[in-house]
């Protein structure tokens, strides 16, 4: 049975690759070092692919047809679609295996993920892929959500959701270690009037939040209030769904850092998992 051996949730903002001159050298010391943290302990524990779960930026879907989750399950995806992304572009090799074992195992428990045997990586995955192997060869499962577009799954549903994804991953048997990221958020405007603007005081809250063990407190949380930190705050949804695999683990925050150059609260925070992949 596979292990989760490493889970975590990183924001994904473009300019973190495409400006990163432009943030403070001490945020970015601190945002990278958490990064660099979990790549080297991903090296050391061999880890042997990955899933990451990422807001859809009408990069692959748009409003004539927008599933609220899709699972890539093919042999390769190609990425960074951005020309301007300073990430070499290639085809990254995905895991059809597990992608497979995931996709019917979700739809056994109950959830409807649509599927696609080739997807376009934007930003929201290659910048947290590219940051746990600068090489592109851990193979990735990319997991694309709807985190922009009304409606969205409830909070809690997506909490439901990775409660699911992470059993998923444990009962598949072709690899024995996994490592799974949430990429997005957190307060952040985007294409409206605030843009710029970062909630620190939500930031932070939902980081402890995490840290206090206290998801129930936010799965209720209407849509309506969670976008008074930004629409762009939505993609805290693979947040919790990244939660709900780890569980009950509780988050430990690595990096917390308010980037306005990068128009987003930069957050990194790790499951304190144990051994079997477990809270400790």
């Amino acid at each position: 049975m596979a292990e989760i051996t490493l889970a975590y949730c990183s924001s994904h903002a473009p300019m973190m690759a495409a400006a990163r001159e432009a943030a403070d050298e001490h945020q970015r010391d601190r945002l990278f070092g958490a990064l660099q943290s979990i790549r080297e302990d991903a090296r050391r524990a061999g880890v042997q692919a990955c899933v990451v779960a990422s807001n859809e930026h009408f990069t692959n879907f748009f409003l004539e047809n927008f599933p609220q989750i899709c699972i890539g399950v093919g042999e390769q995806n190609w990425g960074p679609t951005e020309a301007w992304l300073p990430i070499d572009k290639a085809w990254i090799p995905g895991h059809p295996g597990l992608a497979g074992h995931l996709t019917r195992s979700l739809l056994s428990a109950g959830f409807d993920p649509a599927f696609s045997y080739q997807l376009e990586l934007d930003h929201g995955v290659m910048t947290v892929y590219h940051e746990l192997d600068p090489e592109l060869q851990l193979p990735l499962v990319p997991i694309v959500q709807n985190c922009a577009v009304h409606p969205m799954m409830p909070l809690r549903r997506c909490y439901e959701f990775g409660a699911a994804l992470g059993e998923a991953i444990r009962s598949f048997t072709g690899l024995d270690r996994v490592a799974l990221a949430g990429a997005g958020g957190l307060s952040h405007f985007i294409g409206v009037p605030r843009v710029g603007d970062i909630d620190e005081e939500f930031d932070r809250w939902f980081l402890d939040v995490l840290e206090r063990g206290d998801v129930a407190s936010v799965l209720d949380l209407p849509d309506d209030e969670l976008e008074l930190a930004g629409n762009g705050a939505h993609e805290i949804r693979s947040w919790l769904t990244i939660a709900g695999a780890a569980a009950p683990a509780r988050g430990r925050t690595l990096a917390y850092e308010p980037v306005y150059p990068w128009i987003t609260g930069m957050g990194v925070s790790r499951f304190q998992l144990a051994p079997e992949g477990r809270a400790s």
